[in-house]
């Protein structure tokens, strides 16, 4: 007898059409996929009626722990992942000092608080980070690191290094990165040339306008595609497998249709808020980011992207902050990046990518579960629906027309970029390792039953 079965829905195993059948599911993994109504006794039954059953997302790119102290996020962030179908993250951590004296206390917050399961990403800020990169790699099963080429300029006033952040700080990073696995290990880089921000500052300071239309201006999509093409260069150059987050910009997805930007250890990331919202119609300075929301021949760009495969994941890039925090002063100078978006990758995909512009859900699976998994070392534990692979599962209702209010950010923020829109298609159970930790927007699981994922090297 199997511990849980799921029967009558439509499962989606990415790549594929939904097909009716279901899931046998023993001590928090799959054991079978079985035509319909031929799963094995049960002890628990699910219903899945009228649902789609779609592996549990993966969101490779959230900042816990980035305005507020990591044991005020952990918590309530997890918890609305997994209110949205996000049943595996992945989170950025940055500090100057050494990651070999930190790691512990990361692994340990998360598994004192986290609902589901997660990995981790490091930033490489100082020349020690570099000198400690196999040793960390090794320790922790770290194997994705991050450069943020926007830090250029900036080292020594905002984390003391006199090592510079630019394309050759790459460069050896890469290089670094192929000694130790050249295969397993992924370097993300936030591509914005710094430079040509700090020019289109100085060009339009005086034209100052507290919009979303004008905060886009201040970093025009050529600053993005710029560096982007750089990075495309270093990575065919080197063979390191590059991974380019939270692109928004229809001219970078011009540039990964150049004949020679073809290289399968290329990857581009879009994130939610720039495939629902635009500068012109977007909830104003609640939304400033880096790069910016931007105008709707890029939105439209981004979707063909991932329509054809030049982006590859979708992140919510969330970085959970409150009002006041962001605000500040109320000076438009002041007014600080990032929003809470945790949980609403799947909600996108489904409103945005398959009822209004024909995403197929085999192709949304994908997206949103098995490349991540793929890319970042959790596949094939992660990201798909198959016999000996963890039981993360979503179950979504494609009808469902669900307004989004702020209460979509819960205690670590008091704010949503979201509020007031509707999403047609919504998750409505969650299940991690086989247990139900979120169903009909309640919480069902418990903090602290989340584990840290080492990857292999």
């Amino acid at each position: 007898m199997t511990d849980l079965a799921i029967i009558n829905g439509r499962v989606v195993i990415p790549g594929e059409d939904p097909k009716l059948a279901d899931l046998a599911i023993k001590g928090g993994a799959i054991t079978g996929v079985h035509p319909r109504g031929e799963a094995p006794a049960a002890a628990e039954t699910i219903d899945a009626t009228g649902l789609h059953v779609l592996p549990g997302a993966i969101d490779p790119h959230i900042h816990l722990g980035g305005y507020q102290p990591l044991e005020v996020d952990t918590g309530p962030g997890t918890g609305l992942a997994a209110l949205g179908g996000v049943t595996t993250l992945v989170n950025y951590f940055k500090q100057t000092g050494s990651y070999l004296d930190i790691a512990p206390k990361y692994i340990e917050t998360f598994e004192a608080e986290s609902y589901i399961d997660s990995a981790f990403h490091f930033q490489l800020l100082t020349q020690p980070h570099l000198t400690e990169l196999a040793e960390t790699t090794k320790q922790f099963g770290i194997t994705s690191y991050k450069i943020n080429l926007a830090w250029k300029g900036r080292e020594k006033a905002v984390f003391d290094s006199d090592r510079p952040v630019d394309n050759g700080w790459v460069w050896s990073v890469m290089e670094a990165m192929k000694d130790i696995d050249p295969d397993r290990m992924v370097l993300n880089v936030h591509c914005e040339n710094q430079e040509l921000k700090n020019e289109a500052r100085l060009r339009l300071v005086d034209d100052m306008t507290p919009d979303l239309t004008f905060y886009e201006r201040l970093a025009p999509d050529f600053s993005e595609t710029d560096s982007v093409l750089g990075m495309m260069l270093l990575a065919k150059e080197i063979g390191v497998t590059t991974y380019l987050v939270h692109l928004s910009a229809k001219l970078t997805m011009d540039a990964l249709k150049l004949d020679w930007a073809a290289n399968e250890r290329l990857i581009g990331e879009t994130c939610p808020h720039y495939l629902m919202h635009t500068a012109e119609n977007g909830p104003g300075l609640l939304a400033t980011v880096s790069p910016p929301i931007r105008h709707q021949d890029d939105q439209d760009a981004l979707w063909e992207g991932l329509a054809d495969g030049r982006l590859e994941t979708v992140g919510s890039d969330s970085n959970p902050i409150m009002r006041d925090f962001k605000m500040g002063d109320g000076d438009f100078w002041n007014v600080k990046p990032g929003f809470d978006g945790v949980g609403f990758i799947v909600p996108s995909l489904l409103s945005g990518g398959y009822h209004r512009r024909g995403l197929s859900l085999g192709r949304i699976a994908q997206i949103m579960a098995e490349n991540p998994a793929r890319i970042f070392g959790l596949y094939p534990r992660k990201g798909t629906i198959a016999p000996g692979s963890d039981a993360d599962l979503v179950l979504v209702d494609l009808e469902t027309e669900h307004v989004v209010g702020d209460e979509a950010v819960a205690t670590h923020s008091d704010f949503s970029i979201f509020s007031g829109m509707t999403f047609k298609g919504w998750p409505v159970m969650t299940l991690s390792r086989g247990e139900v930790i979120a169903k009909d927007g309640r919480l069902t699981g418990s903090p602290g039953r989340g584990r840290y994922l080492p990857r292999e090297i």
